[in-house]
């Protein structure tokens, strides 16, 4: 996914008239609008309420109010999946706990999120004032402890250290990718403050050490020469802008290569060298013999979790493999660094090119031809995502939430051009609805099409009256199937606690203050209603488009039968192994 370029910033120091004092906060949102966002998310509170003018007043950035803090920061993580940067405001205490989930998710999945959360005067955090928002014990360091374990770098705001520790979380935000926080008082944010001194963005530094950078060449060169290898590409290609040093490396050799199962959409899949989604046992033949047969492996931006490897059931043995990863690269078990991912891969290139490994032969390509769908017969979960796939648009955003969809949309190829997201490793329900959000307002020239589950979506549909005042017109696709069909998936197939309340779908885009005058809602419960729908939405481009999608509660994509059946071959396998 390529990511917004920043515009020409004009702040607060540019604009404001030399009387009117300049402040901790106008410092703070001028350093944000100089990453090149213009909208920041959140929930107004009684501690952030003074400094939520500044946004108001601000040039360049514009505030939008979510339905609750949870929903905010997933709305600033797929905002910023797109944009490199987020910030979301909150109150202390209630409202940041309400979004750390979000920020735990935003860690996991490498996304700079700024979590800036407004905290009581200092004079009651001097005296240790028993203050709503807080677990009246006087103590206000409990909060900021828990962000230390979700965030890469946080502050507690002064009018002494103020500049200095607002560029310096920026700053490592920027590099490592993920998450910051700092905690800033009305009181402060209205102290004097120095104006900025140059670009926030333009400042970050070259990470990479030339000595480890060559270092790592000549020893990916030897450790290359004379043995079969491939290419396996995941979607931290993307949080640390090696989109164009992969697609280089991919252009400059005839290796064949192969993604994860959600990161399809980092390489091109139509060239012959793609051998598909390494999902390890639940793989094709061809694609786990490409991947595990290979000597060795050139793996850019991998996380091999749980679920990527189906329980751990990948064949790869880390002595046989090159890894770029976002701040530091290996070769076998040897680590160097730091080395920024972009240069790592370039290194890579040229240690190809002087190594000249064998491409990792292929089997054939399967040609078996797919059983033809019976339009007219009830929505099957393998037909789901076929439709879906070979009718997105190029230029179109798909955000899957966890469960089915993610499970069906799994190695599924996208349309050249088409961008992607979810959240494969934190594995939230709930987020993908507030994403689409982020995602509608960070490229408003796409359009944004979601696909959730009910269970899902019962935990952040509020976040559709949002949609409709900020008029995105993402077009939904709400699984209906009675409940938690994953889980269903791996226990429990009847059991009341993967129930879930039923809902009026067909009115709940109404109730959330749509109309006819911008809310299209819609049922398909065949192939060609569903066929017709995507066709009708995409025709209706000034609406938010609501598809309700009828499927029956026990029917699971294969893929996922086929991953819950290894994962549980494999608990086996370990318990019998213990």
């Amino acid at each position: 996914m390529t990511k917004r370029p920043a515009p020409e910033i004009a702040t607060l120091a540019d604009t404001r008239p030399a009387e009117v004092p300049y402040t901790v906060a106008d410092y703070l949102f001028d350093r944000i609008a100089q990453t090149g966002i213009e909208e920041i998310f959140g929930v107004p509170g009684d501690f952030n309420l003074p400094f939520l003018d500044n946004i108001l007043e601000h040039p360049q950035l514009r505030w939008v109010g979510n339905n609750n803090e949870l929903n905010a920061g997933y709305a600033a993580d797929g905002y910023a999946r797109i944009t490199g940067f987020a910030a979301m405001v909150t109150t202390f205490g209630v409202g940041e706990l309400s979004a750390i989930n979000a920020t735990g998710g935003s860690f996991a999945e490498n996304v700079p999120v700024l979590h800036i959360v407004g905290a009581p005067a200092r004079w009651s955090q001097n005296n240790h004032l028993k203050v709503h928002h807080t677990l009246a014990d006087g103590d206000y360091r409990h909060f900021y402890d828990m962000a230390t374990h979700v965030t890469c770098a946080q502050a507690w705001l002064t009018p002494e250290n103020a500049a200095k520790e607002i560029d310096r979380v920026i700053r490592t935000m920027l590099t490592q990718s993920r998450p910051g926080y700092v905690v800033l008082s009305p009181d402060v944010a209205a102290a004097p403050c120095a104006r900025p001194w140059g670009s926030i963005a333009e400042d970050i530094g070259q990470i990479t050490a030339p000595t480890a950078l060559a270092a790592f060449e000549a020893a990916a060169t030897e450790f290359l020469r004379g043995h079969t290898a491939m290419i396996v590409a995941d979607r931290l290609i993307e949080r640390y802008s090696a989109q164009d040093a992969t697609d280089a490396l991919i252009a400059s050799c005839a290796l064949p290569y192969a993604t994860l199962p959600w990161s399809v959409g980092v390489v091109d899949t139509d060239s012959p060298r793609y051998v598909g989604a390494y999902w390890a046992a639940v793989s094709t033949p061809r694609t786990l013999h490409a991947v595990e047969g290979a000597e060795r492996l050139i793996m850019i931006g991998t996380l091999l979790t749980d679920t990527a490897t189906a329980g751990f059931s990948a064949d790869i043995d880390d002595a046989d493999i090159v890894a770029i990863d976002p701040l530091s690269a290996r070769v076998g078990t040897t680590e160097f660094g730091p080395i920024a991912m972009a240069d790592g891969i370039a290194a890579v290139q040229r240690a190809i090119a002087a190594a000249r490994p064998t491409p990792q032969p292929l089997q054939p390509a399967a040609t078996t031809t797919p059983a033809p769908i019976d339009g007219a017969q009830p929505l099957r979960q393998d037909d789901l995502w076929d439709i879906i796939t070979g009718w997105l648009p190029s230029d179109s955003i798909l955000v899957a939430d966890l469960g089915t969809t993610m499970f069906g949309l799994a190695g599924k190829p996208l349309p050249k051009g088409a961008w992607s997201m979810g959240q494969p490793v934190w594995a939230s329900i709930g987020f993908a609805l507030p994403a689409a959000l982020g995602a509608g307002i960070a490229a408003p020239e796409r359009r944004t099409v979601l696909v959730t589950g009910d269970g899902a979506a019962q935990l952040t549909v509020q976040e559709i009256s949002t949609m409709l005042r900020e008029k995105t017109h993402p077009i939904i696709l709400l699984i209906n199937n009675a409940g938690y069909t994953v889980e269903r998936a791996i226990h429990g197939p009847h059991a009341l606690y993967n129930d879930i309340s039923t809902y009026n779908w067909q009115q709940v885009p109404l109730a959330l203050g749509g109309s006819d005058a911008d809310t299209l809602v819609l049922r398909a419960g065949t192939p060609d209603e569903l066929g017709g729908a995507l066709a009708r939405a995409w025709d209706t481009p000034d609406k938010l488009v609501w598809v309700e999608v009828m499927m029956d509660p026990q029917d699971v994509p294969t893929s996922l039968a086929n991953f819950t059946a290894t994962v549980a071959a494999s608990m086996r396998a370990h318990a019998a192994r213990s």
